[in-house]
């Protein structure tokens, strides 16, 4: 997989970018609190659907990666483990953005605006969430939480980079196994199954991944769960590739609350580069925007100043 290569900020094709993005609203989510703990990336109560222009939104309570809840039907709000939580039906989601990927102007390697890097953990995982799984689909992966990163504009042009889901068991009725992945620049992807069915329908239950210096492991109810590898390595080399996009609940007949992502190791330059804070993010705005419109008022000048000189 081809990784673009970094591009200046100051060159003219980025700038024009990015001013479109910002004059669209969409460059980056502008953190409204503070995270739960130092080592949640993302923390979706799930409890609250928000009307928010054309869309409708799902607040991030780490206050980075607001939600917007999407498909067809669209998650809806019902009683959950803790207060309300989102009922999911196989089309329905919540789509979180990481980084855009954009074609304007064409360019021969993708081009990726950032959103929300702090979804990118790089070596130490844990997800963690509150299910009740109300039927299982026939979708490869009853997805919880899944990560990928997009590398074309058609829906299928995605590879997983990390992972929780559901899979009915091909040996009990209504029953299934847990899922967890990371894709990794060294191993590739990597993905363990619980060894037993341990999930049943239509009940709450506690469930988590882990990818740790120890390997990748799997919890339901707080007790770590015997696995198998199904693809890769359980304890994969390497660091955890980036992604463009997260979704919650893709693909599932299943209630959803409480849903965590957490970096057990963060790197130091990675909170740095994420928490800049409001003046600081106005300014790196409007200094861009004032940059381009100067570029955009050069190049016009020069051409009227050609013009006109031809015309004499």
């Amino acid at each position: 997989m081809k990784h673009n290569k970094k591009q200046s900020i100051l060159s003219p094709r980025f700038v024009s970018i990015v001013m479109v993005i910002v004059l669209n609203g969409v460059l980056v989510n502008v953190p409204i609190g503070q995270c739960a703990d130092a080592l949640t990336v993302g923390y979706w109560h799930l409890d609250e659907l928000t009307p928010n222009d054309y869309m409708v939104t799902t607040p991030d309570s780490a206050g980075y990666n607001h939600g917007t809840a999407s498909g067809e039907p669209a998650p809806t709000l019902v009683e959950g483990k803790f207060d309300k939580a989102l009922d999911f039906d196989q089309g329905s989601f919540v789509y979180v953005p990481i980084r855009f990927l954009v074609g304007f102007p064409p360019t021969p390697e993708p081009t990726y605006i950032p959103i929300s890097p702090n979804l990118d953990v790089q070596k130490e995982l844990k997800i963690e969430a509150w299910i009740n799984v109300k039927a299982f689909t026939n979708a490869s992966y009853n997805n919880i939480v899944v990560k990928v990163t997009r590398t074309g504009p058609e829906i299928e042009d995605v590879t997983r980079v990390f992972g929780l889901a559901v899979k009915p068991s091909p040996e009990q009725n209504e029953k299934g196994v847990l899922s967890g992945c990371v894709f990794t620049d060294s191993s590739g992807f990597n993905e363990i199954l619980t060894t037993e069915p341990v999930v049943s329908l239509n009940q709450w239950i506690n469930v988590a991944f882990t990818r740790t210096s120890t390997g990748m492991h799997l919890y339901l109810n707080g007790e770590e769960q015997t696995v198998k590898i199904i693809e890769g390595l359980q304890n994969p080399m390497g660091s955890i590739i980036n992604g463009t996009e997260v979704y919650i609940g893709h693909d599932s007949e299943i209630i959803i609350d409480e849903v965590k992502i957490s970096d057990l190791a963060p790197e130091e330059v990675l909170s740095a580069q994420v928490d800049i804070g409001n003046n600081t993010l106005i300014a790196i705005i409007i200094a861009v925007v004032v940059f381009a419109t100067a570029w955009v008022l050069r190049k016009f000048i020069q051409t009227w100043v050609i013009y006109a000189k031809s015309r004499n």
